[in-house]
């Protein structure tokens, strides 16, 4: 059990609709989420995503089946003070400054006053917030806003943060500073569980995912073996125009690289053209770089959703 931070098993939640039941937003989800590990909870909207992550905070209760939280019931109130949590569009009190609703969190929190402040101005450092302390909550953008709830969300230094969506409203630039919370969290131990529709960043940082569409598992697994290779890269040195010329007709993408040589992609092992490419590497040794290439977690996201027969 130690060594999953969640497991779901049978996982049912559905909503009342006056005296009847409706449709189930969540059906049989039977999930674990190993220690250490940066989970990726994706799916289509209305795919059972945050109805699930509110049976595991204990904000809704589950129709059937059961939720395990850091080897706990998630109704447990200890487990609480062990996971970092940011919830859809978070709400914040416009007249606080991001300094003040932090100082609440700790407090909540109870954390010892003796390092408190320490611990409000390395969350604010963190997420690159610092400069803005004193700043009113309600002249914040939302991407600010955003950070400021990953800043309360990991201010207790938990052992899981549970995120929905965390990327929303965030731009390139704090995408990428997220993501490097993220890495960083792991590093400190720290296993992550959030929601995203952003898959190119789920993608870099993720080695588990699981994908729903009308509350139904799809599949779940570690990226790298859901990813399988399906094809090859061919990597042609500068000044090998001819291979150039002779190999793009039946590539499916091209990149020109910063040496001038290009890399071109061949998602389909089809036999006559590897042995095409096989030949001019004997040819041209030196000419040629072949590896093998695996298919992008956007394609293979919307290829399991669009075959899905829920």
């Amino acid at each position: 059990m130690d060594e999953y931070v969640i497991q779901t098993e049978g996982l049912s939640k559905c909503y009342r609709h006056w005296f009847s039941r409706g449709p189930k937003a969540l059906d049989d989800l039977t999930i674990s989420v190993p220690k250490g590990s940066v989970f990726g909870f994706l799916g289509p909207n209305g795919a059972g995503k945050t109805t699930t992550i509110k049976i595991l905070m204990d904000l809704i209760k589950p129709t059937e089946g059961s939720a395990m939280v850091l080897g706990k019931p998630a109704y447990d109130v200890d487990v609480k003070k062990r996971i970092g949590f940011l919830p859809d569009s978070p709400a914040f009190s416009k007249q606080l400054s991001a300094r003040e609703f932090l100082s609440i969190c700790a407090k909540l929190l109870r954390i010892p006053s003796d390092v408190r402040n320490e611990t409000i101005e390395e969350a604010l450092h963190t997420v690159k917030m610092a400069d803005h302390a004193k700043e009113k909550l309600g002249s914040f953008s939302r991407g600010m806003l955003q950070r400021i709830g990953v800043a309360q969300a990991i201010l207790n230094k938990p052992e899981l943060l549970i995120l929905d969506e965390p990327l929303l409203g965030l731009d390139p630039y704090g995408r990428q500073e997220f993501k490097q919370i993220i890495v960083e969290q792991q590093k400190k131990g720290t296993s992550v569980f959030f929601s995203s529709h952003i898959l190119s960043d789920v993608e870099e940082i993720c080695d588990r995912i699981a994908i729903l569409k009308k509350g139904h598992l799809l599949c779940t697994g570690e990226l790298d073996s859901l990813l399988a290779a399906s094809g090859v890269n061919v990597v042609i040195a500068p000044g090998a125009d001819q291979i150039f010329k002779e190999l793009m007709a039946d590539a499916e993408g091209s990149v020109k690289n910063p040496d001038g040589g290009w890399t071109l992609s061949f998602p389909h092992n089809a036999p006559p053209l590897i042995e095409k490419i096989e030949g001019l590497k004997k040819e041209f040794p030196d000419a040629l770089t072949i590896s093998a290439s695996r298919e992008k977690l956007e394609d293979f996201f919307f290829r399991t959703v669009e075959n899905a027969n829920v």
